[in-house]
């Protein structure tokens, strides 16, 4: 047996007691959130949404396929208001005349279930230009007529319009990107809009993540004489970091169009986490294991939740169902339904974010950039509700319910009942949690 002297073994003591003091200086512990008028509660703290509940009603998502009344019952059953798709220049003009045959199909089934429809203004055409963007003359002037005889049609109609779909890249504009160019097609576009249907509602096209680079190169068309800039400037805020880090960016994109003669709204046109591919989920490399999918339920509910606290005008997620089988593959990853129309997670938990918000008023939040933690709070009928989450990796927060009413209901991202009724720690990886106080 080996012997150690009693000198060392002190010190080795004294070095081990060390350690761990100062590991405990050094270690955050986690906030503590107490709800509903306890002294120590965050309510001072909270921020007004105003437009909390008018963002969340105008709240969409992309489909691919127009003739398919399933995916539109889909649609309705989450709580989506419209539905957001390419309105193909190609597909409707051909040598013989118009041709709204598809798209009048899917207005006709959008209205008989209380959904409008966004459609995307664009793009090439083969008779007018052909694998290119209309530049010249000509081809704006054909573009023109394009654009009037799709707003006239839907003009008694729950229609919305944006002029083409991430100009800022070379793939989707079909050339180098150009503000110039682009701006002589969106004046075109705005103006035959306006032409065909004086209240029609048209926006920029989006542009990747929140270009501003872009968007100020092109400029504030409301300036110039006709004062006929776009009511709305999209943006499509994808990220690989969590979703509350988008607010920096609608605050200083709103910043640049503060000085806008007309002032537009931001429109979040689409935006989306994949379940593959994207460093929230690095760690798994499969779209299709529930750890992965239930990672982006998560995210899907926290990204509405801070699109809605940003009060932006419009949002469109991406997209309502997956568009292929591929667990590898990212365009196969998206959905809240899978290829073969199957619920996904994320489905489940959208739907209930969006009963949980029916009814909205008075909404107030509270973020917490330091420690990493948000509070929503707002009355729906007679009931205040809470929603209660924390962000940013491995994040922790520990929120007291001891001090709840009695009859507070507690639920998680599914809406699944929370017993417990002290303190929880609530992990990130857990999403938000749902507190109902009342009747």
């Amino acid at each position: 047996m080996r012997h150690f002297s009693p000198s060392l073994a002190r010190r080795a003591t004294l070095a081990a007691l060390l350690a761990f003091c100062y590991a405990m200086v050094d270690a955050s512990p986690a906030p503590t959130v107490t709800l509903d008028g306890a002294t120590d509660a965050t309510e001072a703290k909270y921020v007004a949404a105003p437009k909390f509940g008018a963002s969340r009603a105008n709240t969409g998502v992309a489909i691919h396929q127009i003739n398919d009344p399933k995916l539109l019952d889909a649609v309705k059953d989450v709580g989506f208001s419209f539905v957001r798709t390419d309105l193909f220049w190609e597909a409707v003009q051909a040598p013989d005349g118009w041709h709204f045959g598809g798209f009048d199909g899917l207005v006709s089934n959008l209205s008989a279930r209380g959904l409008g429809a966004l459609f995307i203004l664009g793009y090439k055409h083969y008779m007018f230009s052909p694998d290119q963007p209309p530049t010249s003359a000509p081809q704006l002037a054909a573009f023109r007529t394009y654009v009037y005889q799709a707003a006239f049609r839907y003009r008694n109609a729950p229609v919305r319009f944006e002029v083409w779909n991430e100009q800022d890249h070379k793939d989707y504009w079909l050339a180098p990107p150009s503000p110039r160019a682009y701006r002589a097609l969106l004046e075109t576009a705005v103006s035959a809009a306006r032409a065909a249907n004086p209240d029609v509602i048209i926006a920029t096209g989006g542009v990747q993540q929140v270009d501003r680079d872009f968007i100020r190169a092109v400029g504030d068309m409301s300036a110039t004489k006709s004062r006929s800039g776009p009511d709305a400037v999209s943006v499509h805020p994808y990220r690989q970091k969590y979703p509350e880090t988008v607010l920096d960016d609608y605050g200083a994109l709103r910043e640049d169009l503060s000085s806008y003669a007309k002032h537009p709204q931001v429109w979040a046109t689409e935006w989306s986490y994949p379940s593959v591919k994207y460093e929230y989920v690095k760690d798994i490399d499969d779209g299709h294991s529930p750890e992965a999918r239930a990672r982006q339920a998560k995210y899907a509910v926290r990204l509405f939740l801070m699109n809605w606290i940003a009060q932006v005008g419009l949002t469109s997620y991406y997209d309502m169902r997956n568009d292929g089988n591929d667990p590898k593959e990212m365009e196969h990853n998206f959905g809240l339904l899978d290829a073969g129309n199957h619920k996904l997670p994320a489905y489940h938990a959208v739907k209930h974010l969006f009963g949980f918000t029916a009814g909205v008023k008075n909404a107030r939040y509270f973020i917490d950039e330091n420690e990493k933690y948000a509070v929503l709070k707002f009355e729906a009928g007679r009931t205040t509700k809470y929603v209660v989450w924390c962000y940013g990796s491995g994040n922790v927060m520990n929120l007291d319910l001891s001090r709840l009413p009695p009859g507070a209901a507690i639920a998680d991202l599914y809406g699944k009942p929370i017993a417990e009724r002290g303190m929880l720690a609530l992990k990130e990886t857990q999403g938000p949690v749902f507190i109902t106080l009342g009747s």
